[in-house]
């Protein structure tokens, strides 16, 4: 059993521990419907959380974390006070009075709980109150979850988007427009040409900086041209596309777990899987390099604005985004780093690493038994679909253009369940006003209840528990642990 920071109880087997001694019949341990547990010790966020009980009797104990209500009947609706504990005054009252809140675990005293102020209308006003918030929770509660599926459904969109522009359909009309725009397979010849030219200068550029004399070209037939694509068995693109592979666009492929180490300047952020989403990089939650050092397995390259960061390992694997202009970063364990030829566009193929089809793939190589990873050689085999340069940037725009266009969306979704939880706060806030509902002058006022209470149960005038004092209502009973072999079932505090 769990309970959330709004106060409801979660009842199921994953949230429920078990104990595995015989509790007594009459124990006073177990929970009877509209019990009301209040959380004694959890999180700042937890603590004084009070939830009502509503499972079935002599079926579940609560635990040392905990504390009990059972409110006295027709003084105080087990509701109403349930309401009234999770009021942000209650909330303050209790979270002010709780010790070890240094460091450790939050607690609040059974003392403190009794001392809780209560107001306590009519009990007749109590079922009003109740009946009207359950009214208007209700709808609240309906918004939330309206809200809530959100950030799925944009999720589905954005995928849709990732791969309907990969297959050709997001700029279908763009072609049709544009139909005398070079062939993908004319612009792969560039492309592996240039390849070959690139890898031609560092290798010039290596001997000579050895001291190495050349004399003939054979030293040029140590390269090795990607391997052509085999679409036998990939789905059928649009005419004037082609099929590539990640090495052949690539000069650079970059992987940061084995990789002779860079010297980085104090500040540097250095960026882990945790610091990526997909299409774009979280500079601000990165963490930083505290002083200049040759940072521990990081890319040889230090990387620049255009190159792409991959998530290779972890929970959060096959995940790219662009380093963007003016950023100076390096690469954490877990990352690789890619650099495209001048003839594909960065921000294009970082989409299609992103897209259905890769992550797919990367799925499908996926190694390791504790924490998934893609190896560089299958990201080196991996295929990507390739059109004219000038539609790889109306893709990449067109991409973007959705992505700002659901960002904003969820955004607006977040910000109205901000709303929706601040409304939620003033009703709450005005029913324990007395503004929520209209009072009834044939109600019989609380205090006189709580005289007539009191005066039963103080015959001649004293009292019956020897404390010298009349008994409050609506205490909390004594909390005692669950886990010293006294229960068969005990419930949770935690979340």
């Amino acid at each position: 059993m769990s309970a959330t920071t709004s106060g409801e109880f979660i009842l199921n087997d994953e949230t429920t521990k078990r104990i595995t001694s015989l509790v007594p019949a009459d124990a006073s341990l177990w929970l009877e419907p509209r019990d009301i547990l209040v959380q004694r010790a959890n999180t700042i966020e937890y603590v004084g959380v009070a939830a009502v009980f509503d499972g079935p009797r002599k079926t579940y104990i609560y635990p040392d974390l905990m504390m009990r209500i059972r409110p006295r009947e027709h003084l105080a609706d087990a509701a109403y006070l349930w309401r009234f504990i999770n009021s942000h005054e209650a909330k303050t009252y209790l979270r002010d009075r709780a010790t070890g809140t240094a460091g450790n675990m939050p607690k609040i005293s059974g003392t403190t709980l009794r001392e809780l102020p209560v107001l306590l209308p009519p009990y007749a006003e109590q079922l009003r109150i109740i009946a009207k918030l359950d009214t208007l929770t209700a709808k609240s509660r309906r918004a939330k979850e309206a809200l809530d599926a959100i950030p799925a459904l944009l999720e589905r969109f954005r995928q849709s988007v990732l791969a309907a522009a990969f297959r050709g359909d997001l700029t279908a009309d763009w072609r049709e427009k544009n139909p005398d725009v070079e062939p993908a397979e004319e612009l792969l010849k560039r492309i592996r040409a240039e390849r070959r030219q690139r890898w031609e200068e560092a290798e010039l550029a290596k001997m000579r900086a050895k001291g190495k004399v050349v004399g003939d070209d054979r030293w040029k037939e140590r390269y090795e041209e990607p391997p052509p694509v085999d679409a036998s068995e990939l789905p059928e693109l649009p005419d004037g596309w082609c099929w590539a592979s990640v090495d052949c666009v690539c000069t650079h492929i970059v992987d940061c777990l084995h990789r002779t180490p860079v010297y980085v300047e104090a500040g540097y952020p250095a960026i882990r899987t945790a610091d990526v989403v997909r299409g774009r990089l979280l500079l601000e939650t990165a963490r930083r390099v505290t002083e200049s050092t040759y940072l521990e397995q990081i890319g040889r390259l230090e990387p620049k604005p255009g190159d792409i960061v991959y998530t290779r390992e972890g929970e959060r694997f096959g995940l790219a985004a662009l380093v963007p202009e003016g950023a100076k970063l390096c690469l954490s364990q877990r990352m690789m780093q890619f650099r495209v030829v001048t003839h594909v566009d960065p921000s294009f193929f970082m989409w299609a690493l992103n897209s259905p089809h890769v992550y797919g793939q990367a799925v499908d190589d996926v190694g390791g038994s504790t924490s998934p990873h893609v190896n560089i050689s299958a990201i080196r085999r991996f295929t990507i679909p390739l059109a004219s340069l000038a539609e790889q940037m109306e893709i990449a725009h067109r991409i973007e253009t959705s992505w700002a266009a659901s960002d904003a969306i969820e955004q607006a979704s977040k910000d109205t369940a901000e709303h929706v939880s601040a409304l939620d706060r003033a009703i709450l806030a005005k029913a324990f006003r007395g503004e929520l509902v209209p009072q009834d002058p044939n109600d019989e006022p609380a205090s006189a209840l709580l005289e007539r209470i009191r005066a039963e149960a103080t015959p001649n005038g004293q009292p019956t528990n020897g404390a010298r004092r009349p008994r409050k209502p609506a205490l909390p009973e004594s909390s005692k642990p669950s886990t010293t072999g006294r229960g068969r079932k005990s419930a949770t505090s935690g979340r």
